[in-house]
């Protein structure tokens, strides 16, 4: 686990819902209650929100897999070591603008699966070396190893809030 000194304090929170040790396992981590939380879904709840302006399952789903992809690019950049300073992301744009109104969460899910296969084998490449580099995106210092842990800890944080708010 990276020092949590190094990580941003925008990410903090979603870091300190991951309990593994390495950036690989972190991504591992409860990949299987979080699938059973969204595909056990009916469609009129994946299709809900608690409240007027929140995100339903499905577009917290279409979040995840759009946030997974940003912040994977971002860390095979710093691997690489790309010392382009990388712009932020409006997710609330990503979120209003992508329709998911004809998927279904499986669907949804399916894709998150793929993309989160995809970021699995590209860590699983990453020597040391390349998980200890750094790069600079949104106007913080990143290492390529907060990356995974960010990452993994996101999904993590999302998951926590369909169980409370969407499945109660």
């Amino acid at each position: 686990m990276p020092l949590i000194e190094t990580i941003p304090e925008y990410f903090k929170p979603y870091v300190n819902k991951v309990s593994a040790v390495t950036a690989y396992s972190a991504l591992e981590e409860k990949w299987e209650e979080m699938r059973k939380t969204f595909v056990s879904m009916s469609d009129e709840k994946s299709n809900f929100s608690y409240e007027e302006g929140k995100w339903t399952p499905k577009q917290i789903v279409q979040h995840l897999i759009d946030t997974e992809r940003v912040l994977s690019q971002r860390a095979l950049r710093f691997a690489r070591k790309d010392m382009t300073q990388l712009p932020g992301y409006d997710h609330n744009n990503y979120v209003e603008v992508a329709d998911v109104s004809d998927r279904t969460i499986v669907d949804l899910w399916d894709e998150f699966h793929a993309v989160r296969i995809s970021t699995l084998f590209m860590y699983k490449s990453f020597k040391e070396a390349e998980l200890k580099r750094e790069g600079f995106a949104n106007g913080l210092v990143l290492s390529v190893e907060n990356q995974g842990f960010i990452i993994s800890g996101h999904a993590l944080h999302h998951t926590q809030i369909v169980r409370e708010r969407y499945l109660v």
